[in-house]
């Protein structure tokens, strides 16, 4: 069958489904490594843009690759997904995993886009499962793929298809670093025989960066490797609102939450990561990665209490970002204040549960003008969200502050640590910094004149 033929192919074809923030730097980065890679999107707007070499959202590094492989004939864009199968040897599944209200994955466009392969496939391919997704979902796309079609009444053996998951652990904004040094590459088989394969797929990469197939590969069954990636997030999730929680408690007591990040990060064991007080998580990932792992212990019958209360931590930070604020300034209304950042993290405009959102609606509802600065998000805000009178946007971090009430530092961008201090205190009306983010030196703000209120500094 295919799968002999493909273990040592050297001009296998890829075709990616789903061009987003994961698969359009899964398709650019297999591109760069020499196979010969087909992107394909259902959103005909976005397939126009990218045949054009225009990115539809930031991705540091993304661009220049589109258009390097644009021009390599490496990669192809189409939304024509049945020319794209057939085409192909191995075929990704990018597509995304929105939550429902009730925290669960919907599923829905994984599924769809299933019954679309199982019609359009004439021969041997590998399936490969890269979106996130709850356990059990490659089972149930592999249930829809040995499905006859409405026209069949037996699926033909040479139509055989393999499924394997391989979840992506790209992070927003180095997405491109990350495909090119992963840490990890989890492989889920049911079938071991399909090993060789893989590794052949990823063998330009490994070659690329000098390492073994063994330092990085790690394999498992695909239940496992759906599981690990839900997982992974959850304990990420885990630390922020644990070094958050102790940071409450160094606010009332008068300690100093970095200090103990510090201390406790230089423990091997624990790690220095995922522990810098703020605001909270946000983004797309690790809230609806938690939240679908939550609910697949409720629909397994395991008790992840420990997981709800991290939700309910993390939910809790904008409220007590926000005392913090009343506390200080006790009515907001006609109060002026400069928001430094508006994704929910640096080196990306995703928007999607940004922290710093929510407190700017809070601040709206209180009437307080907000004149807002972001390196990147600022025209997907506008988009998103829209204007009212009570928000303008800013040219830099300086101007936000101009006659201002105080600072509110939102987004831990580094240009934020670089700003000239003197210059701040001398346009603002009131100088008071917020940093929901501990990342000014509070003793260096201080001294320079300013009131500083930090996380549980």
């Amino acid at each position: 069958m295919g799968l002999i033929n493909m273990n040592h192919k050297t001009n296998m074809t890829l075709a990616v489904f789903g061009l987003g923030h994961v698969g359009l730097p899964t398709a650019l980065g297999f591109a760069d490594l020499g196979w010969n890679v087909i992107g394909v999107d259902s959103d005909r707007s976005k397939v126009e843009s990218l045949t054009k070499g225009h990115v539809p959202f930031f991705e540091d590094g993304v661009d220049s690759l589109l258009k390097k492989h644009l021009k390599s004939d490496k990669f192809v864009v189409s939304s024509d997904s049945n020319w794209a199968v057939n085409q192909a040897d191995i075929l990704f599944i990018c597509v995304a995993t929105p939550e429902y209200k009730d925290g669960s994955a919907d599923i829905s466009q994984i599924e769809n886009l299933a019954y679309q392969l199982r019609d359009s496939i004439k021969s041997y391919k590998i399936v490969i499962q890269k979106s996130t997704t709850p356990v059990n979902t490659a089972e149930k796309i592999r249930i829809i793929l040995s499905q006859p079609k409405e026209n069949e009444e037996v699926q033909s053996a040479d139509k055989f298809v393999d499924v394997v998951v391989i979840p992506e652990f790209l992070r927003e904004g180095k997405a491109i670093e990350d495909f090119f040094n992963p840490q990890r590459i989890v492989v889920g088989l049911d079938d071991m025989s399909l090993k060789e394969t893989i590794i052949n797929l990823y063998m330009p990469l490994f070659q690329k960066i000098g390492k073994e197939e063994q330092d990085l590969m790690i394999f498992t069954d695909t239940r496992s490797a759906e599981i690990s990636k839900n997982a992974a997030n959850s304990f990420l999730a885990t630390k922020l609102s644990f070094i958050n929680m102790v940071s409450d408690l160094c606010l009332k007591v008068g300690a100093n939450i970095d200090s103990v990040s510090r201390s406790i990060g230089a423990d091997p064991r624990i790690g220095t990561d995922f522990l810098k007080a703020g605001i909270g998580y946000g983004g797309e990932c690790l809230p609806k990665d938690l939240n679908s792992f939550i609910d697949s212990g409720k629909t397994n019958g395991v008790n992840f209490s420990i997981l709800e209360e991290v939700q309910k931590v993390n939910d809790n930070r904008v409220t007590v970002y926000l005392s913090q604020i009343k506390d200080t300034l006790p009515n907001l209304k006609d109060m002026s204040f400069a928001v430094w950042g508006l994704a929910f993290k640096p080196n990306t405009d995703e928007i999607r549960n940004s922290p710093a959102i929510n407190i700017i609606n809070k601040l709206i509802e209180e009437y307080a003008k907000l004149r807002l600065y972001d390196p990147l998000a600022m025209p997907v805000f506008k988009n998103q969200i829209g204007t009212s009178e009570l928000i303008s946007f800013a040219s830099d971090p300086i101007d936000a502050a101009v006659d201002s009430n105080g600072v509110l530092i939102l987004t831990d961008w580094p240009q934020f640590k670089e700003q000239d201090l003197s210059k701040l205190f001398q346009v603002m009306k009131t100088p008071i910094i917020f940093d929901g983010r501990n990342m000014l030196d509070r003793d260096f703000v201080t001294e320079s004149g300013f009131e500083y209120y930090g996380l549980g500094i």
